[in-house]
């Protein structure tokens, strides 16, 4: 006896497994070495494998044979998190607990009993649950007599215990065996598929000794407590509201256990009326027997559950989806402080207690019945005997009042079946009467402080014995209870469900009776309480009134088997966050064997639809669904919030529930509509999605921390997946417009072959016009159907025959008349000597009356042959029949091209028909690929091909890219206009036809990362077809970049950099400019001659994605080359010029075949400030600068004496050649001096320092054609301008750099004159740097205020006053705007004045406020410190009068006193 307790001591542990519970330090040392309090923390540490039977088949089931790893087997994922409202004490196995008999995992393989012996479990809300479920289960599939329930003819049997596997192989019907190690695995449901669960055979107890975990009445039987842990372990993995006081968020045992889908409706008062419907729609209906008289007559109140059992007949269908609906209230949460929260959890408990519920143990209950008729039938009224039948008074009651008819409820019960009915009652008087009476019990729960469970329980006790026990009492036939006492209960149930079904005034009476019964009876009811508990059933029933069942219960949950729907699809989705927290290895045996999901079995009619996406995969799909019927899509979604926390973790952090969102979807529209579904769950729930007749599309929206899973069933079919996979439906026709296009067809087929009968065709004709429903005004356009049909379904021209049959069917002389092509075929060649003739007026006239009459003769013969009975009408008949024909080989196609025509050509004609609403999800596609270039670049351009629009056509662009961060521009070439873009993406837009076409371009930008490569493709959306053309056979991504770089100098302009692009031919190109800084404004803009002809804006790039440089002739450049030698402008009067690009083209007349193209970069609203760091930096640059714009540079530097008179004049003579000669000359400086500049900028650029990139691309094929340089006009007009003066006086430079170092010396020494008096201020000029600094400073640009004049005078004609007339009305109408803006600005600015004084005004009356607060504040202090001195004042004096007398008594007797001194001494005097 002394072992024993050691082996326990020994493999036992003491931990704390619910916060705030620290074992006792004395326990502390029973922990083993195989169970340590770090092992205890485990987390997970991967996914629960999905299922496979070769794995759990090939499962090792022993210990390892090595003496190391002898020990019993521990879960690696650590101890199993129980609620917090259990407190574990210890941990113990099988073997340590279970002495007398030896331990098995099922024992009863008939039923089971998970209420008697787990009553210390019930204050966790967890367990009740786990509990209820698995009872609800169990009577669900397992019990043949409640086929309301399940509609299958044969149900499914399910046992709890087959989700327990050890020693044994997987298969049907397998039974688990007792493990000795401890290893067991479990088979649940969780996250989409079935799930391989290691746990061990550890179980917690408490301080007393009491199992934490369901328990069977025969202790031996480990099943229950192994499937708990399993339970528990996929419970941990969903998160309660924070607030709610649950113990678990929306988990469910049955989805766990069965893989159902829990479908979640909150129940509403004022959705009662829908509730009860859906519920006699789907569950089983109570229905009364028709029996004899003679067994009515047997039938007594001891047998009205006999009755409810029998009689409930189920009245849904074998086609409908089998659901099981549970209804479930929350627990009652004493911290709620909305006072309508309170009444209602009050109403609440008060309802359940009324039919043997309680509050406290909130749980799930089955819907079994409902029924609207009483439980037994009324008895027929007898036969009044026939002479009373003979004239019948008539009974009047005479009252004071009108007395309004009683209006009577209608019954309305659901029947709630339930393992906790009446459970608190029983519990309770078993155990208070084993002490010797009724005693006060509190129950461990959250409403430990209502003082009615201390007063009012014994009434509450014996009221619901009484009128809730009834099922529970009287269908145990072996209860030992007196007869007496038994007809006294029967007659109480009988008065209960009266009083229930129809109340009277005799109510309290009644109850009153009731109580006192029930007093009586509790000794019966004591005595039998050991058969209840041997036979009672696993679920008792109870009725509830629906006006109250919204009351008890405040969420329906409909559990929707997936095996009855015929259309599935499944798809599961793990995040990048999950993938960090598991092994490379556990993540990927998870996602490769998602497709293994479904554990459905199989059928024929099955066409269930795997799918999972990578970790990185998106979280957004797309659902289709088109039918002619509603459709009804279960949705269920699941989600994944948190993995492997401990309770503390979970608590500190804050877990954002998984979320899904769906809603109508278009992609021919911006417009985002309102969610039609939304779902936020942290374990799993389901929506009913109810769709109307017709085609939809929905964009469905996951987001989830973790993981996402997504479950859909139906029975109509539909698609889901990605835009790969919906967007090929969308191309075809809806069914709606099918069947309106067939119904159409079909009625003129009737009308064709009735075409003789003269009684049958008015009848068709009706139906055909009923059929496609247009008026007179659009009878044209159906019969240009009709034609058109024929003509496509005969694949040939009409003969003449044919086409007068159709015109005689549609009653139009003229079907074809908006057909072009057929126009062409029909038209005749014109004679000759009508060639490039006009008719006259009396031609004109001959052919009216000639049309008119032919018109005329026409419409006689279709009327003689739309008439039965005539000869025409019959060779038209036939002809018909014959035409028909071939439209009947193809009705549907046939049919569809002629609806399609109507609503095409037809204005007004698809609103007619409800397939109008399925236009919108109507699209047709097209896709254009290509390569992304591998570069290191920053920026590239991807994609540019003009496109080519025949007709007005809504279309709309989608890119797919590899590189994040994509724009697509779109350009009309002929007004250079951008398509409008709404978050980097185009919008919809209806192209028009012109002729230059739709540019589109692709730009990437990659960043500092290099892209590797792939496939660029962009998806071009319309609604028809056909869509744009390209203007080349194959889209071409080979482009030709000319990149510029170069530093950033500040100047005056606030011009970044500036090029000069010549072109040898028309050339398409693209134009982008890009800073070092990020938030610069950049203003990018193209200028022929200075006039601005396209330009564009952003911060930090921008871009001109594309320009055609038109090349100029041979004469227009040689008379630039001469107007430039006569005078030009120079470059600086240029760009003052573009800015507005009216200057320059009065000042610069330019012609319309020569061009001189400009791009040119500024910077807007001075953004790109630079720091003082870099202020040597750009001086270095200003430098550079500057001594490109020296010309005689090396002759100065290298002596200070004039050069010969010989050598400047042969200079001289070498500078001026003839005219040709001279511009070939001026080119070559200019491409030195350009060259020298460019490689300046671009040699050993530092990027840390402000720089820019300018980039032209162009096509690889025309790379040639196009040059790109720096503007080097201004420096080369200086410089010819300084070799003019050196040529026309030889060594004028010299002389004048002499000249100015005199000058410069003159200047120190006057500064040096002055002595060491002013030491305190520099000399001015030390350095010829400094003064050039000081003296460029001083200077001032006088050429504004110059009057120009242009190279040669020019004639003032008409054309030239046209010109300058518009250029003052531009100029005008400029300052016009310029006004307005003013006088907009000022009355912004007095706005702003008055709504600033009106806050200074709030402000001084605040502060007014306030000191006048404080004032009153004072004042009132003063008056009742005042007041305090005022009632002290007649106390104060009431004070001094004493005083005063007093001292007038000591006045008075010292001058008596002294008086009396004074005598006598007068009186020794004398």
């Amino acid at each position: 006896m002394s072992k024993t307790p050691k082996k326990k001591a020994s493999a036992s542990s003491l931990v704390a497994s619910s916060p705030g519970h620290s074992p006792k330090k004395e326990a502390s040392s029973l922990v083993g070495a195989s169970e340590s309090p770090v092992e205890s923390k485990k987390s997970l540490i991967s996914l629960w494998p999905e299922w496979n039977d070769t794995d759990v088949n090939a499962e090792k089931w022993d210990a390892p044979k090595t003496p190391k790893d002898s020990k019993l087997f521990d879960d690696p994922e650590g101890k199993v998190e129980l609620p917090s409202s259990l407190r574990i004490h210890t941990w113990k196995r099988p073997s340590e607990f279970i002495l007398k008999k030896i331990p098995v995992v099922v024992e009863n393989a008939d039923t089971f009993d998970l209420t008697s012996a787990n009553e210390h479990l019930f204050s966790s809300e967890l367990m009740r649950w786990i509990i209820s479920e698995c009872h609800i289960l169990w009577k669900v599939c397992n019990t043949r007599e409640d086929k309301v329930v399940s509609t299958e003819t044969v149900p499914t049997l399910w046992k709890p215990w087959e989700h327990i596997y050890s020693l044994c192989k997987a298969g049907k019907d397998h039974m688990p065996l007792y493990n000795t190690y401890g290893k067991y695995v479990i088979k649940l449901y969780w996250l989409g598929s079935w799930r391989k669960i290691t746990v061990d055979d550890m179980l917690p107890f408490d301080k007393d000794n009491n199992l934490l975990l369901p328990a069977t009445t025969n202790q031996s039987e480990l099943w229950p407590m192994l499937l708990a842990k399993g339970i528990l372990k996929v419970a941990s993995t969903d998160t309660p509201v924070s607030g709610s006081g649950r113990e678990f968020g929306e988990f469910t045992i049955i989805h766990c256990l069965t893989g159902w889908i829990p479908e979640m409706i909150p129940l509403k008062s004022w959705y009662t009326g829908k509730i009860w419907d859906f519920l006699r729609d789907n569950v089983a209906q109570f229905q009364l027997e028709e029996e004899s008289s003679e067994e009515k007559i047997t039938i007594t109140d001891s047998n009205v559950n006999n009755v409810q059992s029998k009689s409930p007949k189920s009245r849904a269908t074998g086609s409908v989806p089998q659901i099981v609906v549970c209804a479930s209230y929350q627990p009652l949460h004493l911290m709620e402080k909305r006072t309508s929260m309170l009444t209602r959890m009050a109403d609440s408990s008060e309802s359940l207690r009324q039919y043997g519920l309680s509050q406290l143990f909130s749980h799930p209950v089955l819907l079994t019945c409902t029924r609207d008729c009483p439980l037994v039938a009324p008895p027929k009224t007898p036969p009044l005997p026939q002479w009373k039948l003979i004239r019948p008074r008539k009974q009047t009651n005479i009252t004071d009042e009108p007395k309004e008819p009683p209006v009577q409820k209608p019954e309305q019960f659901i029947e709630v079946s339930s393992p906790f009915i009446n459970f608190k009652l029983m519990t309770m008087s078993a155990h208070d009467m084993e002490h010797g009476g009724l005693k006060k019990r509190m129950y461990n729960s959250n409403l430990t402080s209502f003082s009615e469970m201390e007063d009012t329980e014994d009434e509450h006790i014996q009221n619901d014995n009484i009128q809730n026990s009834t099922n529970t009492l009287q269908t145990n036939e072996n209860t030992q209870v007196p007869a007496e006492d038994k007809k006294k209960d029967n007659s109480i149930a009988n008065e209960g469900v009266e009083s229930t079904a129809a109340p009277d005034k005799e109510t309290d009476r009644k109850d009153k009776e009731k109580v006192q019964t029930g007093k009586e009876s509790s000794a019966g009811l004591l005595q039998s309480q050991d058969a209840l508990a041997s036979n009672k059933p696993l679920l008792l029933k109870t009725w509830v009134d629906l006006h109250n069942f919204t009351k008890c219960f405040q969420t329906l949950l409909i559990f929707h088997k997936p095996n009855m729907y015929p259309h599935q699809f499944k798809t599961s989705h793990f995040t990048n966050s999950i993938s960090s927290r598991l092994s490379a290895a556990a993540l990927s045996y998870t996602v490769a064997s998602t497709h293994s999901v479904a554990a459905l079995p199989k059928q024929s009619d099955l066409t269930g639809n795997i799918h999972t996406q990578s970790a990185d995969g998106k979280g957004t799909y797309f659902l289709f669904a088109d039918n002619l019927l509603s459709t009804e899509i279960v949705i269920g979604f699941s989600a994944l919030v948190h993995w492997g926390e401990s309770v503390e973790e979970r608590k500190e952090s804050s877990t954002r529930p998984g979320s899904l969102t769906a809603k109508p979807f278009s992609w021919k529209s911006i417009i985002s509509k309102l969610p039609v579904v939304q779902i936020q769950t942290t374990a799993c729930k389901a929506v009913l999605l109810s769709l109307p007749p017709g085609r939809h599309v929905l964009q469905v929206h996951t987001n989830a921390s973790l993981a996402v899973h997504l479950h859909l069933c139906s029975k109509f079919p539909f698609v889901f997946g990605d835009e790969e996979t919906v967007m090929p439906y969308l191309d075809k026709e809806s069914l709606r417009f099918c069947e309106q296009a067939v119904t159409i067809v079909r009625a003129l087929g009737c009308v064709i072959s009735c075409f003789s009968d003269p009684e049958e065709l008015p009848l068709t004709t009706k139906e055909l016009e009923k059929a496609h429903g247009m008026g007179i005004k659009q009878q044209r356009v159906f019969s240009e159907a009709v034609y058109h049909m024929f003509f496509s379904a005969l694949g040939r021209k009409l003969t003449s025959e044919e086409l007068f049959a159709v015109q005689t069917l549609t009653g139009d002389p003229s079907p074809h008349g908006s057909n072009e092509k057929l126009l062409e075929a029909r038209s005749d060649e014109t004679p000759e000597g009508w060639t490039g003739r006009q008719a006259t007026d009396k031609e004109m006239q001959a052919a009216i009356v000639l049309q008119a009459g032919w018109k005329g003769y026409l419409v006689r013969e279709i009327l003689t042959a739309a008439r039965p009975g005539t000869k025409e009408n019959v060779i038209v008949a036939k002809t018909l029949q014959e035409m028909w024909a071939s439209v009947e080989s193809d009705v549907e196609k046939h049919a569809v091209s002629l609806l399609r025509h109507m609503v095409t050509n037809g204005e007004g004609i698809a609103e007619l028909y409800p397939c109008r609403e399925d236009e919108c999800n109507r699209i047709t596609f097209t896709d254009y690929s290509v390569p992304v270039p591998e570069t290191t670049n920053s920026w590239i351009l991807i994609f540019r091909e003009v496109f080519r629009v025949s007709k007005n056509m809504l279309l709309v662009p989608k890119m797919f890219s590899p590189i994040p961060v994509c724009i697509l521009h779109v350009i009309n070439n002929d007004t250079l206009e951008k398509i409008p873009r709404v978050f980097n993406n185009v919008e919809p837009y209806m192209y028009t036809p012109n002729k230059g076409g739709y540019t589109f371009v692709a730009e990437a930008h990659t960043g500092d990362v290099p892209v590797i490569g792939g496939k660029w493709r962009m998806r071009l959306i319309g609604s028809r077809e056909p869509l744009p053309l390209l203007a080349r056979g194959a889209p071409c991504n080979d482009f030709s970049v000319k990149e510029l770089k170069g530093y950033y100098i500040p100047n005056q302009k606030n011009i970044i950099c500036r090029h000069v692009v010549k072109v040898s031919s028309d050339h398409k190109a693209t134009v982008q400019c890009q800073t070092s800084k990020s938030d610069v404004y950049i203003k990018l803009s193209i200028l022929d001659h200075e006039k601005e002809v396209a330009s564009c804006q952003g911060k930090g790039h921008v871009i001109i994605p594309v320009y055609c440089f038109l090349a100029s002739n041979g004469s227009s450049v040689a008379q630039a080359e001469a107007r430039q030698d006569q005078g030009s402008l120079t470059a600086e009067e240029r760009v003052t010029g573009a800015g507005g690009g009216k200057e320059g083209n009065d000042q610069h007349p330019t012609d319309t075949l020569f061009h001189k193209y400009y791009i040119q970069a500024e910077v807007l609203q001075e953004s790109w400030p630079l720091d003082e760091a870099l202020s040597s930096f750009i001086q270095k640059l200003r430098d550079e600068e500057r001594n490109e714009m020296r010309v005689f540079g090396d002759i100065l530097d290298g002596t200070s004496m004039p050069v010969g008179t010989d050598q400047q004049n042969r200079e001289g003579q070498k500078s001026t050649p003839k005219s040709t000669h001279k511009a070939k000359e001026k080119e070559k400086d200019k491409d030195k001096l350009a060259l020298k500049s460019s490689s300046i900028m671009d040699l050993n650029l530092d990027v840390s320092k402000p720089h820019w990139t300018l980039r032209v691309v162009s096509d690889q094929s025309e790379a040639g054609n196009i040059e790109v340089k720096k503007d080097t006009e201004r420096l080369e007009e200086i410089r010819a301008m300084k070799l003019a003066w050196e040529s026309a006086e030889p060594g004028r430079a010299v002389k004048a750099h002499q000249s100015r170092l005199r000058y410069l010396k003159v200047l120190e020494e006057r500064a040096e004159s002055k002595g060491p008096a002013d030491t305190g201020t520099q000399p001015q000029s030390k350095q010829s740097g400094e003064f050039t600094k000081k003296a460029d400073k001083k200077d001032i640009d006088y050429t504004p205020y110059i009057r120009k004049s242009l190279p040669q005078p020019r004639l003032k004609n008409e054309e030239v006053e046209e010109e300058q007339r518009r250029e003052r009305s531009e100029k005008f109408q400029s300052f016009r705007l310029i006004w307005d803006n003013i006088l907009e600005q000022r009355k912004q600015e007095k706005t702003a004045r008055k709504e600033m004084m009106k806050r200074q005004m709030e402000t001084c009356i605040g502060f007014q406020d306030t000191m006048d607060a404080y004032r009153q504040k004072m004042l009132e202090a003063r008056e009742a410190f005042q007041s305090c001195i005022l009632k002290e004042q007649p106390r104060k004096k009431m004070e001094e009068k004493p005083m005063e007398t007093v001292e007038q008594v000591e006045t008075e007797s010292k001058t008596t006193v002294v008086q009396q001194s004074g005598r006598k001494n007068e009186g020794k005097r004398k």
